[in-house]
């Protein structure tokens, strides 16, 4: 027998890894040389299908869109030689899907409110480009990243134009809005001197967007959610965003976990970073990535009494922007507190926001997290978990925060960044303090108030609630039961990443830490369901 030598059994392995891996390069990107006046660069085209006007365009979920639905019930009624008058009623009159049918826009009026976003496929259908992107270097590490095209940096961080941004002892203001100058400090100046005034929006979108010039100088059409869900983590969002995002009105593009809020507007990439690592991301990037305008060509709809053509929302779902401003102290040195947090940016950009928000028993949220990020080492754990080590976690993360109030407001400790470091997540599970915050800047009837506990033990009573409060139709309930069957939601953890229980010690020991933060939280929301019956 013949043995092969072993630098030719390597070289094989190599040659093969490498054709893999230029076949799928190929099958996902091409490269393009730009031959106008410009010099010409490399520039990164995305070369994946984009939808034309299906509902949605989401392969990974097999159960029907509600397009779909309704066209099967109909061609099922013309057989069956019913109609749905004759059917009975399982919902409210106003939860009739029916009534939404959408339909293809003209081409006109394609091109007026879209501009040079759209293209045309060979077969017409209308592409919604993604915007040009070059292969740039990050000037704080060195880092190879993707950037918008442009001829130099400061048109990336976008600084806006000083012209338009004029600030007095307290406050700016840009394009009739008056904005915390706190703001300023911690957040890409374009965000303010290129968003348009609130009564600019675009009247044919019921989503709130504006035409406005690229880093090319080129019209093209921006976007911000109708919508967000701001969390708390570990409270059902996922699967919230998941069902929402397959509903005709929402954008199936919208985003999830974006951070743009809570992360990338101030410089910084992923969670463990405590101070910034890269330049800003500008807002007139963030808002004209595609994902907050895709889909919305498929909710045309002429309407005699409205001037909105294009039905559909979008929105963003980061479940941390409700509790992560972290490193603010980099930004506001000698505030005992942040002056400014997520809500403050985001209703000044929009004071008409939708807020969606999912509470959870604190504890379980609690050992919920610990158990999440100690799995996906987020923070550094003593495996394997064990009730005894999470009860020693607990004591100290509550001795810290005590200590933290002796010179320091309750606000000002939970929002410190040093006490985020710790993995038990206590400091996120103090709801009344984020929430407070919410509401000081959004009306009540804004924000909709999720209980967990009540979500998944009755989810379409749930999500019904949910349409309700953004003004969309209802799912069918037919629909909703195939989905709910198709995609229950499973635990992915092992079982040597959970703690088998919760010894009767912590439990204690966090209701009495906890008692005086939920009872602002009831006092807020006006209902005794939010002590989670810890205290009967």
């Amino acid at each position: 027998m013949i043995r092969r030598p072993r630098n030719v059994v390597i070289l094989v392995l190599v040659l093969l890894a490498g054709f893999h891996l230029i076949l799928f390069v190929s099958q996902n990107y091409r490269l393009t040389i730009s031959t106008g006046d410009q010099q010409a660069s490399p520039k990164w085209e995305d070369n994946l299908s984009f939808p034309t006007f299906t509902a949605h365009d989401d392969n990974e979920h097999t159960v029907q869109t509600l397009t779909e639905y309704e066209q099967e019930a109909v061609t099922r009624d013309k057989v069956s030689g019913t109609s749905p008058e004759d059917k009975e009623e399982e919902e409210e009159p106003s939860s009739d899907y029916h009534e939404h049918k959408f339909e293809r826009p003209p081409d006109n009026t394609v091109e007026e409110v879209f501009g040079s976003d759209i293209i045309k496929d060979e077969k017409s259908n209308y592409l919604i480009q993604k915007p040009y992107l070059k292969k740039g270097v990050n000037p704080y590490d060195g880092r190879p990243e993707l950037l918008p095209r442009s001829e130099g940096i400061n048109k990336y961080t976008a600084f806006g134009n000083p012209d338009k941004l004029y600030c007095d002892a307290e406050y700016c203001y840009a394009n009739e809005r008056k904005i915390k100058k706190e703001i300023i400090k911690e957040t890409p100046e374009d965000m303010f001197t290129f968003l348009p005034p609130q009564k600019q929006f675009m009247k044919e979108f019921r989503n709130p967007c504006w035409k406005g010039k690229d880093l090319l100088g080129e019209d093209k059409l921006f976007c911000i959610p109708y919508f967000y869900i701001i969390g708390f983590t570990k409270c059902g969002t996922t699967d919230l965003f998941a069902i929402l995002k397959n509903h005709t009105h929402v954008s199936s593009r919208s985003g999830k976990e974006t951070h743009y809020f809570d992360r990338l507007r101030r410089g910084r990439i992923i969670r463990m970073n405590r101070k910034p690592t890269r330049l800003p991301v500008s807002f007139l990037s963030w808002t004209n990535g595609g994902k907050f305008r895709q889909n919305l060509l498929s909710t045309y709809r002429k309407d005699n009494d409205s001037d909105v053509l294009f039905h559909g929302i979008t929105m963003d779902a980061t479940p941390s922007a409700v509790w992560d401003n972290e490193f603010w102290e980099v930004f506001h040195p000698g505030y005992r507190e942040p002056p400014v947090t997520n809500p403050d940016v985001i209703a000044t950009i929009n004071p008409d926001t939708r807020i969606i928000l999912s509470l959870r028993n604190p504890i379980s949220r609690m050992q919920s997290a610990y158990q999440f990020f100690c799995a996906f080492r987020v923070y550094a754990c003593d495996k394997p978990v064990t009730p005894e080590k999470f009860h020693n976690l607990v004591g100290e993360a509550v001795k810290m925060f005590r200590d933290c109030r002796k010179t320091n407001t309750d606000r000002g400790c939970v929002y410190s960044t040093e006490s985020h470091q710790l993995a038990t997540h206590l400091y996120a599970s103090i709801y009344s303090v984020y929430v407070a915050d919410w509401l000081k800047v959004f009306p009540r009837e804004q924000i909709h108030v999720m209980m967990f506990e009540e979500h998944i033990s009755d989810e379409i009573a749930s999500i019904n609630g949910v349409c309700d409060f953004l003004g969309i139709s209802r799912f069918p309930v037919d629909y909703m039961k195939t989905y709910l069957e198709q995609h229950k939601v499973r635990n992915s953890l092992r079982d040597s990443a959970r703690i088998p229980y919760i010894l009767p010690e912590t439990k204690n020991l966090l209701k009495d830490f906890f008692k005086p933060f939920l009872d602002d939280l009831v006092e807020m929301l006006g209902d005794k369901k939010w002590y989670w019956k810890l205290y009967e």
